[in-house]
C-alpha cells in the first residue's frame, strides 16, 4: 500500500511502509450534534388556525335561541300569575280602608250592576288609577300593584280585582287568553284546575263605549292554598276604543258566584283611559 493514512492505532497521518510516520495535524473534529435548525421568532409566531366552518355560526345560533327561550319564559310567568293567588311587591301602594273581620258568605251573593241612568250601585266608588285608567271597584277594597298589574283586594282577601294591559305582540283577546288556559292548566293542575268555558265575548251589558266588543272571557277554578277554598275567576280580554289590549280578572270563592260577573260588569261600566 502506498501514500499517506491515518492510522487508528497511533492516532496519525502515516507514510506507507513506515512504522512511525512524521506527526500530522488530526483531522478536523466531526461535530458531536447536529446544528438546531432555526425557528421562527417571537414576531413570526403563526396565529392559531380558524375554527372549523359552521362553528361560529352554531355559537350565534346558539345565543339567539337563548334569547329567545329567556323571552318565552318570560311572558309564561306573567301568564301564571292570572288570578293564582296573585301576591303583591314587598312594598305596594295601597289606600287606606277599616280592617274587618267578616267572613265570605256561605251562599252566593248576588252583586248589583249599574243602573240605566249610569249610577253606580251602592257600596262602589269610581277611582282614577295612577297607572292610566278609570275602574269603579268597592268600597273599602286596597289597592296594590306589582309587576303582574293592579289589585283591587276585598279587606279579607278572598275576593279581588285584577286590571293589567296586554304586551304579547300580534295577538288577539281570545289567542291571549288560550296561551293563559294552556300555563294554567299546567301550573294549577295540583290545586283541581277546572275550566269552565273559553270563547269569544262581546263587552258585559252597561260596560262603557270604551270597552269594545273584540273580546274573549276564560272562566275557571281551582283550590286555593291562600283562602283555604276554593275560587272562581273570570278573566275578560277586550282591545279598548285606541287599540290597546287590556285583561280585567275578577276572583272570588266559589261560594259566591256569579258575583264576580256582577263586579266585572260594573268595575267596567266606568272603564276609561287617562
Amino acid at each position: 500500500m502506498s501514500g499517506r493514512h491515518w492510522n487508528e492505532e497511533t492516532q496519525r497521518w502515516e507514510e506507507a511502509g513506515t512504522g512511525r510516520g512524521a506527526v500530522s495535524s488530526p483531522p478536523p473534529p466531526r461535530p458531536e450534534f447536529a446544528p438546531p435548525v432555526p425557528g421562527p421568532g417571537p414576531e413570526q409566531q403563526q396565529e392559531p388556525p380558524p375554527p372549523p366552518p359552521g362553528r361560529a355560526r352554531r355559537f350565534a345560533l346558539v345565543v339567539v335561541g337563548a334569547a329567545v327561550l329567556g323571552a318565552a319564559v318570560a311572558t309564561t310567568l306573567v301568564l301564571l300569575g292570572r288570578g293564582d293567588d296573585p301576591r303583591p311587591d314587598p312594598k305596594p301602594t295601597r289606600t287606606s280602608a277599616a280592617p274587618t273581620s267578616s267572613a265570605p258568605e256561605p251562599t252566593p251573593t248576588p252583586t248589583p250592576t249599574p243602573s240605566p241612568t249610569g249610577e253606580l250601585p251602592d257600596g262602589y266608588r269610581q277611582v282614577t288609577d295612577e297607572a292610566g285608567f278609570v275602574l269603579a271597584v268597592p268600597d273599602g277594597w286596597d289597592r296594590s300593584e306589582s309587576e303582574q298589574g293592579v289589585f283591587y283586594t276585598s279587606p279579607d282577601e278572598s275576593s279581588l280585582i285584577q286590571v293589567f294591559t296586554i304586551t304579547e305582540p300580534d295577538t288577539t283577546p281570545l289567542a291571549s287568553l288560550r296561551v293563559a288556559s294552556g300555563s294554567l292548566s299546567k301550573s294549577l293542575a295540583k290545586d283541581g284546575y277546572e275550566e269552565s268555558s273559553l270563547e269569544e265575548a262581546s263587552a258585559p251589558e252597561g260596560a262603557s263605549e270604551e270597552v269594545t266588543d273584540d273580546a274573549a272571557e276564560l272562566v275557571y277554578a281551582y283550590d286555593s292554598e291562600k283562602l283555604g277554598a276554593r275560587r272562581k275567576v273570570v278573566d275578560f280580554a277586550f282591545t279598548a276604543r285606541d287599540g290597546t289590549q287590556y285583561a280585567v280578572l275578577v276572583a272570588g270563592p266559589e261560594s259566591e258566584w256569579p258575583a264576580q260577573r256582577g263586579r266585572l260588569a260594573t268595575a267596567l261600566s266606568r272603564f276609561a283611559q287617562e
